[in-house]
């Protein structure tokens, strides 16, 4: 594969400023891969970031990434140009104190963002053509094989699912749950997706009747408008009074907060 030296890149300049440039192509050492970006997510994070100045300019955003490796590093075993992956920009060491306990989030190494573009800090980088995957996320499970049946747009989705899963995970959902989604953005969407999977009944709360019409299409058993309806009564009808058995809040405010205990 040919590599240029230089690629496009969204390059974060500061608060509320990305800039479409001309930025060179990141350099591997060996033990890293560089990967050609096919798809990206937009992760609601990184659009915070952008709106509210969080983070020191400039830096590349985009970790919801798949592509096809384009080169491989020295050392590099299990992977050759050509293949396609779904990239995790960080990656938990499994024997730290916290990862064992499944708190990933506070694992030092899952705090060292693992995937650049070469701007700057790395961010994640898939918002330009080529990012470098650096060794511990090679090493790591921090790289996926995609299928060849999978479309690169579904590859993106690797990230995002594995983070709702692992909170599906935790609340041990089964059959005979009757489970509440505040909120059916696609995080809320792909929440009842993965409840469903494990056989929960879905109640599905949102103020937007298309995002409603989705996630009814999807499988939800009833679906609430918050703003004229009673979120408690619905959950109560469906479980013989009890209220909802499990409760997922993947919106923002005190409202749906409010809701979801109150079922």
């Amino acid at each position: 594969m040919t590599i240029p030296d230089q690629m496009l890149a969204a390059v974060y300049r500061g608060k509320g400023d990305v800039q479409v440039e001309h930025v060179p192509v990141p350099e591997i050492e060996p033990g890293e891969v560089l990967v050609r970006v096919l798809a990206c997510g937009v992760c609601s994070t990184d659009l915070k970031k952008v709106e509210l100045g969080l983070r020191e300019p400039p830096r590349v955003f985009g970790h919801e990434t798949g592509g096809e490796i384009a080169l491989v590093g020295e050392g590099v075993d299990g992977w050759e140009e050509g293949d396609r992956v779904a990239i995790y920009h960080h990656i938990p060491d499994r024997t730290s104190w916290y990862s064992q306990r499944s708190l990933y989030a506070q694992c030092p190494q899952y705090k060292q963002v693992g995937v650049t573009a070469g701007t700057g800090e790395p961010a994640g980088g898939g918002f330009a053509e080529y990012v470098r995957v650096m060794p511990w996320i090679v090493e790591d499970e921090g790289l996926w094989s995609v299928p060849d049946d999978v479309p690169d747009e579904e590859a993106t989705f690797l990230e995002p699912v594995n983070t709702c899963l692992k909170g599906i995970r935790k609340l041990d959902i089964d059959e005979e749950h009757v489970v509440l989604v505040a909120g059916m953005g696609s995080i809320g969407l792909v929440m009842q997706q993965l409840a469903i999977r494990e056989g929960a009944t879905i109640v599905a709360a949102d103020p937007l009747a298309a995002r409603r019409t989705l996630a009814e299409d999807l499988g939800a058993e009833r679906t609430v408008d918050p703003r004229t309806e009673d979120i408690e009564a619905v959950c109560r009808e469906l479980t013989d009074g009890r209220g909802a058995d499990r409760a997922i809040v993947a919106a923002v405010g005190d409202g749906p907060v409010r809701d979801a205990i109150q079922a």
